[in-house]
């Protein structure tokens, strides 16, 4: 039995796409080793890229289209969430989506941001060998990012519960074309050694006071390289 889901392609719903609460929960592992079910409501912050949903087109690992989608990343179990077309919360396996394209809400043909696991060489530099890795930006060299939202127990004040919270574990790549390497840290001397003629730049970096240690400096400056040497077409 499939879904129509107006694609390409279809996901079935034999299987690999499982419906998902609303309230949702995560496996977390305790000292003892045991696993234990623990839901989102008790755990401080969120699972979620954003808890907004955005429009989103959903590709397998040959690039075919699902179709469009209202989509929400789910940054601590790697998956996508997507409401089928009777608004059905759903989650499909871990190796139907392999790419979503999220577009702005404000903008239905920008592109946001997109989730990749197709970058095949990232599984040569790190160990997340099975989660999705964020494009920050489009463009001949672009930044990538990994983050794994895991879960972390403290003791309660009085120390009659465990208390629950999300923080992030992020690693940072630069794809320069064909050519992808790690950033082992976000500052200006790591990410522009990756730039031929970097110097060049200095005064325009030093207009817009970029310090590099945000992802967002960093992104401004990738994007401005793009735009400034384009490849003929």
């Amino acid at each position: 039995m499939v879904t129509d889901l107006h694609g390409q392609v279809f996901i079935e719903t034999s299987s690999p796409v499982n419906p998902r609460d609303a309230f949702g929960s995560v496996i977390v592992y305790g000292s003892d080793g045991l696993a234990k079910s623990i839901p989102y409501s008790r755990i401080k912050g969120s699972p979620f890229w954003s808890d907004e949903w955005y429009s989103a087109i959903l590709l397998d690992k040959k690039d075919s289209s699902f179709g469009r989608f209202s989509v929400k990343m789910n940054l601590a179990t790697h998956e996508v969430h997507f409401r089928d077309k009777n608004g059905k919360e759903m989650v499909p396996g871990s190796d139907v989506v392999r790419k979503i394209i999220i577009y702005d809400n404000a903008d239905s043909t920008g592109i946001l941001t997109v989730f990749n696991k197709n970058i095949s060489i990232l599984k040569l530099l790190t160990k997340q060998k099975d989660c999705y890795v964020q494009e920050l930006n489009q463009g001949d060299v672009k930044l990538m990012k990994i983050t794994r939202r895991e879960v972390k127990t403290a003791d309660s004040l009085f120390g009659t519960e465990k208390r629950y919270y999300f923080a992030d574990q992020q690693e940072y790549f630069l794809q320069i074309g064909e050519r992808t390497e790690r950033v082992r840290k976000l500052n200006k001397d790591e990410l522009l050694s990756f730039f031929p003629r970097a110097s060049a730049y200095e005064a325009w970096i030093k207009e817009k006071g970029l310090r590099f240690n945000k992802e967002s400096d960093c992104v401004t400056f990738i994007s401005h390289y793009n735009a400034t040497n384009k490849k003929d077409e």
